[in-house]
């Protein structure tokens, strides 16, 4: 689809709202067509999220520059990439195969903390930005990703409903917030006789635009889904074993977790504590020099919003962030109770206080208590 003029006002609009924060790479009228279509054209709403989105990919994770970068996260020997080049059948779109019924979830969410489950999974989002850029700019048309969820293999059994109202529900909301209309449709495939008992406990959790985008396809999903990819694009094992085709993307299957490496440490015994009430925020400060490195390790009872801020020299009494400097990115949902501890670090640009942030505001009655160990070194 091609800007109109219309599009082309409110796109330069908004660029001109966020500009202290855009960066050359991400200033695209394609990029900011997205976020003007994922919020119904709405400035006041679209502002605070986009430079929310825009501080993050300026923070030590560099999102310019990750899809240039090696996929060498350990997480990613176990999480394959599905990024297979265009659909060839609907236009402008990229497909990306998720081999969601086999992926070993569990096992990644009992072996790493969520900081870096997100860290691997920021690297495959860039990369499918990348591409669509890349398509963009070839084509001079709005471009998007088919999401094809492979349901192989998938159990309807206690950790899928933990999954499905934890990482899963928390790893789905990070993508809607930061990687706005990204995705043409998700289609779900080989879906199993009781996808209806899982679509009834994920449904309510996914954002309305991504639940309005899901396509689940029948019994006849391998002539179904090429009607939407050339088989050069789907992976070669959904062939029956005698055949060579139709379908050859070289895509290589997922491999589990080992169960000795799951996480089995405990609290320190030297961590402190932090209680947040229902619908309020917390934070710990710490004082840092230039040089420094700041790291934590955090345990919580249930789901948190986190980020770190520097302070200014005039302290502040007021729990609001909105003037203060972030130094470590906003994450709205981390999910808890945590199976692993967040773990991370990060080296402090200046002498400053420091203020870890935590957030309750979802909860209604949970209060949430934090244990932590925080240290400047």
């Amino acid at each position: 689809m091609s800007i109109t003029e219309s599009d082309r006002v409110a796109i330069n609009e908004l660029r001109e709202a966020v500009k202290d924060h855009l960066t050359p790479y991400y200033d695209t009228d394609f990029n900011l067509l997205r976020w003007l279509k994922g919020h119904d054209y709405k400035l006041d709403i679209i502002k605070p999220k986009l430079i929310n989105h825009l501080l993050f990919r300026k923070s030590d994770w560099d999102l310019d520059g990750l899809a240039e970068k090696p996929r060498d996260h350990p997480v990613h020997h176990h999480w394959k990439t599905g990024l297979t080049g265009e659909s060839g059948i609907i236009p402008n779109t990229i497909v990306n195969i998720e081999q969601t019924g086999s992926n070993d979830y569990w096992g990644m969410l009992q072996s790493y903390p969520t900081n870096e489950v997100l860290r691997a999974r920021v690297h495959d989002l860039e990369s499918m930005l990348k591409a669509v850029m890349d398509l963009e700019r070839k084509t001079n048309q709005q471009c998007s990703v088919i999401y094809i969820m492979d349901l192989t293999g998938i159990k309807f059994d206690k950790k899928t409903i933990t999954l499905l109202t934890g990482g899963l529900s928390a790893i789905s909301a990070f993508m809607a917030e930061h990687y706005v209309e990204l995705i043409h449709s998700f289609v779900l495939v080989n879906v199993p006789a009781f996808i209806s008992a899982i679509w009834t406990i994920a449904k309510p959790l996914l954002p309305e635009r991504t639940r309005n985008k899901c396509n689940i396809l029948g019994g006849e999903w391998r002539a179904e889904v090429l009607k939407m990819a050339e088989g050069r694009c789907l992976p070669s094992y959904w062939n029956d074993e005698e055949d060579d085709g139709p379908f050859t993307a070289p895509v290589e299957k997922c491999v589990p977790f080992p169960e000795e490496n799951y996480y089995k440490g405990k609290v320190p015994a030297n961590a402190d504590h932090l209680a947040v009430s229902a619908g309020k925020t917390g934070h710990v400060d710490i004082e840092v020099k230039t040089g420094q490195t700041l790291s934590w390790e955090i345990h919580a009872n249930g789901h948190f919003a986190f980020a770190i801020y520097e302070l200014p020299l005039v302290p502040l009494n007021s729990p609001e962030t909105d003037n203060l400097t972030r130094v470590y990115p906003l994450f709205s949902k981390i999910p808890g109770p945590t199976m692993v501890p967040c773990i991370d670090k990060i080296e402090c640009p200046s002498t400053a206080t420091y203020r870890l942030w935590f957030g309750n505001q979802h909860a209604w009655f949970h209060t949430l208590k934090i244990d932590y160990v925080v240290k400047a070194e």
